[in-house]
C-alpha cells in the first residue's frame, strides 16, 4: 500500500510540474525591405533599387577577348591603327536595346591624333587624353545606343591623319594561344577581328603578327546601361525558433506552421520566381540541406507550410529575377517570414547573459577557392626560407605576419617580371630569384608573402588596386582582413587614433573622404593612381616604409607615397588563392598591361562607379571581405535550468575542429555540439575554430550568471 501511495504522489507531482509548463503558442518574425534582404543574405547580378528594393544589375558588358588580352611573351600582342591600316571588330548582339552605349578600348600607346571609329557606318571618335593627369591605358566613349542593331555590329577603327606607325594608336590584341591559361576557349578566337592595310578596301580575318598568321581578337568591348538578363538574391539562413531576435538563448520549440510573404513590382517582359529549402544546420553550405523547391512567381507570394512538410528549424529562400527586355527590371520590394511555434520550456530567469562576443558570420556569395592544407610546397617554403626562425618569439599572429612581410621585402630588390613571367604561387617566384636574380615587382612580393602566410594556415589573397598589387591577410588577433605591402618594410596602413591596422575597404573609405568627399570618381578624367597628398590636409592613415625601397619610389614618382592609401580608388580580386592546386586560369602577365582580364570580382559603391571594362561587381562588403575562422555560438535551453545546449557554426577554410575553454580551465577539443553544465555564479566559455594547419581563430566569448533556483525558474 505504501508503494502504491508513493507512486500516486510521484505521478501527481510530475503531472503538476508539467501542467505548470503547459505549451504556449509563440510567433517569430524575420524580414524587411528588399534592400535588407540584399544586405544580409546572398546575391549575384543584382543591386539595390531606389525605394529599398533589389533589382537586376544595370550595367552589361559584351566582350570576347579578356582571357588572352595583354602583354604576351609568345609574340605580337598589339596592332597599330594608322593611315591605311585599319581595324574592324564585329560584336554580335542578341538584343541591341540599351539606355546608353559605350565603346571600350585598351591601348598600349595612344596616337598623335584622335582614334576615329564607326559603328554600323555612324562616325565618332575617341579623343586623346593627358596621361600626366590620368595615366590609365584604357578608354571608353559613349555613342548613341540607336546605332546598335540585332546580330552583327560592325566597328571600324582608323587614324587617317597618322603618317606613320609612331603617330598611330597601338591597340592590345588577345592571342588565341593565351586563352586557355586565361580561362577561355580559343576555338573561335579571331573570327570577329579583321584588319585592312589598304584603307578599308579589303579585309583579312585575324591577320596579326609579322607573317599575318596569328589568331587574335582586338581588345575592344561594348558596355551598356541596361539590365542584366538574370540575377538572384537569397535570404541568409533563417532560424525559425529565433526569428529576428538577438537573444543568445532560445528555448526548445516545436514548429506548427510558417508563412513566407514576398512583394515585388514586375513590369511586362520581366519575371520573378521564388524558391524555398529547409535544413537541420545553420551553415548555408552544409551538405544536409534539402534542394531548393519552386514555390511560386509574380508580384506577390503567400507561401504556407507546416507539419511534416516543414519540421525543420532552419530555412532559406531565393528569388530569381529575369527580364526579356533589358530596359526594364523586376524589383523585389519586401519579405516577411512568420513562424507559429509551440513552446513548452520557459526561458529560465535564473540564467542571465552578461557578455556575448558572438558575431554572426558574414558569409560571401562568392565561391572562394582556398588552397588545401596538405600541399607539400608549404613545408618546402618554410624549410628552405627558414621561416620558423624568422617568426620565432612572436607573441601575436600579427607580429608574425609583419616579420614575414619584412623578410620578403628583403628577399630581392624590386625589378622586372619579364622574361619568363612567373606563375602566381610563392615557390615559383622564389625559384625565379635563383636563376634570374630577381623575383619581380609588387605582385610577386605580395604573392610570396601570401604563400608564406598560407603555409602557416593564415589565409591571404592578392588585391589589384589602382596601379599596384597588394595583399590582404586574414588576422585572427583582430578578426578581420589586413592590408600589407611586402614591396616595402613594415608597410601596413593604420588608424592614427587607435594604431589599429586597416583592411582595404577601410582604407578605401578614407581615400574617398580625403580625395572625393562630395562626388563620385570620374574615371575618364580624374587622377586616381599614386595620388599626391593634398597640401594642408592631414592624411587619415599612417604607415611605415623601408628606406631601401623608398628610393625606388622616389625615382619613379619623385616622392614617397603611402602605398595602399594612395592606390585605394578601386579594388578588384581574383576570388581564390589555390595557385599550387590550380595555376590557371589567371590574368596574362599581370601588371605589364592595364589589367584587361575579366575574371575579377570588382568593388563599387556610391562614390566608386563600376568601370565599364569589367562585368562582375559587388557593393556588399561580406562578398569581398567574408569572415574567416570566426565562431557563432547558438544556445538552446530545455527543461533543466542549470545547463544550455550549444551549437557552433564557422566558415573556416581547411576546418579541423573546435576548441573550448570553460572558466579558464584550458583549451579542449570539442565537436559541433556541446552541453554547457552551469555552476553557481559566473560562467564563461570561450570557443574557437582550428584549421588543419593548426591556426586558431579569434575566440567567441560568452559570460553569464547562473543563480541556483527551483525547477521551472
Amino acid at each position: 500500500m505504501k508503494n502504491v501511495c508513493a507512486l500516486i504522489i510521484c505521478l501527481t507531482v510530475t503531472l503538476c510540474s508539467h501542467a505548470v509548463l503547459a505549451a504556449e503558442t509563440v510567433t517569430t518574425h524575420w524580414g524587411g525591405s528588399g534592400e535588407y534582404l540584399y544586405d544580409h543574405g546572398f546575391a549575384k547580378d543584382v543591386m539595390r533599387a531606389p525605394g529599398e528594393g533589389v533589382r537586376l544589375f544595370n550595367m552589361d558588358l559584351h566582350e570576347n577577348d579578356a582571357p588572352g588580352s595583354g602583354f604576351s611573351e609568345k609574340g605580337v600582342y598589339s596592332d597599330v591603327v594608322w593611315g591605311p591600316n585599319r581595324g574592324r571588330k564585329i560584336a554580335v548582339l542578341k538584343d541591341p536595346r540599351a539606355q546608353k552605349a559605350f565603346i571600350v578600348i585598351f591601348v598600349y600607346k595612344q596616337g598623335k591624333y584622335p582614334l576615329a571609329f564607326t559603328m554600323n557606318g555612324h562616325k565618332s571618335q575617341i579623343d586623346n587624353w593627358d596621361q600626366k593627369k590620368n595615366i590609365e591605358r584604357y578608354r571608353w566613349t559613349e555613342f548613341p545606343a540607336e546605332w546598335l542593331k540585332k546580330g552583327k555590329n560592325n566597328i571600324e577603327m582608323s587614324c587617317p591623319d597618322a603618317q606613320s606607325a609612331d603617330e598611330g594608336w597601338e591597340l592590345y590584341i588577345a592571342r588565341a594561344d593565351e586563352f586557355a591559361d586565361g580561362g577561355g576557349d580559343p576555338a573561335d578566337v579571331g573570327k570577329t577581328s579583321f584588319k585592312s592595310t589598304n584603307g578599308g578596301e579589303s579585309w583579312k580575318e585575324s591577320p596579326f603578327g609579322p607573317l599575318g598568321q596569328t589568331r587574335a581578337e582586338y581588345t575592344v568591348r561594348l558596355s551598356f546601361d541596361r539590365y542584366r538578363e538574370t540575377g538572384w538574391v537569397a535570404s541568409p539562413v533563417v532560424d525559425l525558433w529565433r526569428g529576428d531576435s538577438n537573444d543568445f538563448i532560445v528555448p526548445l520549440r516545436e514548429i506548427k506552421s510558417m508563412t513566407l510573404g514576398l512583394k515585388a513590382d514586375v513590369p511586362d517582359g520581366a519575371k520573378i520566381e521564388y524558391y524555398f529549402r529547409k535544413g537541420i544546420s545553420p551553415d548555408p553550405f552544409a551538405e544536409s540541406w534539402e534542394p531548393y523547391q519552386f514555390i511560386g512567381e509574380g508580384e506577390s507570394l503567400d507561401f504556407k507550410t507546416g507539419g511534416a512538410e516543414l519540421n525543420r528549424r532552419y530555412v532559406q529562400f531565393r528569388a530569381v529575377l529575369s527580364t526579356k527586355n533589358p530596359l526594364v527590371s523586376p524589383v523585389l520590394k519586401s519579405v516577411a517570414l512568420d513562424a507559429e511555434l509551440l513552446e513548452r520550456v520557459p526561458l529560465h530567469k535564473n540564467i542571465r547573459v552578461v557578455n556575448a562576443e558572438n558575431p554572426a558570420i558574414r558569409y560571401s556569395s562568392i565561391d572562394w577557392q582556398w588552397e588545401k592544407h596538405d600541399r607539400p610546397e608549404f613545408r618546402e617554403i618554410i624549410e628552405r626560407e627558414n621561416l620558423d626562425e624568422v617568426i620565432a618569439g612572436c607573441r601575436t599572429q600579427f607580429d608574425a605576419q609583419v616579420k614575414l612581410m619584412n623578410y620578403v621585402a628583403r628577399r630581392w630588390y624590386p625589378g622586372k617580371t619579364l622574361p619568363e613571367y612567373p606563375p602566381w604561387d610563392a615557390l615559383s617566384t622564389l625559384e625565379r630569384i635563383e636563376y634570374a636574380g630577381n623575383g619581380g615587382m609588387c605582385i610577386q612580393f605580395n604573392n610570396v608573402l601570401g604563400g608564406m602566410c598560407q603555409a602557416y594556415g593564415w589565409q591571404a589573397r592578392l588585391i589589384n588596386c589602382t596601379g599596384h598589387e597588394i595583399i590582404e591577410i586574414w588576422n585572427d588577433d583582430y578578426g578581420k582582413w589586413l592590408f600589407f605591402d611586402a614591396e616595402f618594410f613594415d608597410h601596413y596602413n593604420y588608424d592614427p587614433k587607435t594604431a589599429e591596422p586597416l583592411d582595404m575597404l577601410e582604407i578605401h573609405e578614407r581615400f574617398l573622404d580625403y580625395y572625393f568627399p562630395e562626388r563620385p570618381i570620374e574615371w575618364m578624367s580624374d587622377l586616381i593612381t599614386w595620388m599626391p597628398e593634398i597640401e594642408g590636409k592631414e592624411l587619415p592613415v599612417k604607415r611605415g616604409i623601408g628606406i631601401n625601397n623608398e628610393n625606388v619610389l622616389m625615382n619613379h614618382f619623385g616622392r614617397v607615397p603611402i602605398s595602399g592609401f594612395v592606390n585605394a580608388a578601386f579594388m578588384r580580386m581574383v576570388p581564390r588563392n589555390d595557385w599550387f592546386e590550380n595555376p590557371t586560369p589567371r590574368p596574362l602577365t599581370h601588371g605589364n598591361s592595364w589589367w584587361p582580364w575579366n575574371g575579377y570580382v570588382n568593388w563599387y559603391d556610391e562614390r566608386t562607379p563600376p568601370k565599364r571594362q569589367y562585368s562582375w561587381y559587388s557593393d556588399r562588403a561580406r562578398d569581398l571581405w567574408p569572415d574567416l575562422n570566426m565562431v557563432h555560438v547558438d544556445a538552446t535551453s530545455a527543461f533543466g535550468n542549470d545547463r544550455l545546449f550549444l551549437r557552433f557554426e564557422s566558415y573556416t577554410p581547411n576546418f579541423s575542429h573546435y576548441e573550448i575553454d570553460v572558466d579558464d580551465s584550458g583549451w579542449k577539443k570539442a565537436g559541433e555540439r556541446w552541453t554547457w553544465l552551469l555552476g553557481s555564479g559566473r560562467n564563461t566559455v570561450r570557443v574557437r575554430a582550428v584549421n588543419k594547419l593548426g591556426a586558431k581563430g579569434k575566440p567567441s566569448v560568452i559570460s553569464l550568471n547562473h543563480a541556483d533556483a527551483p525547477f521551472g525558474e
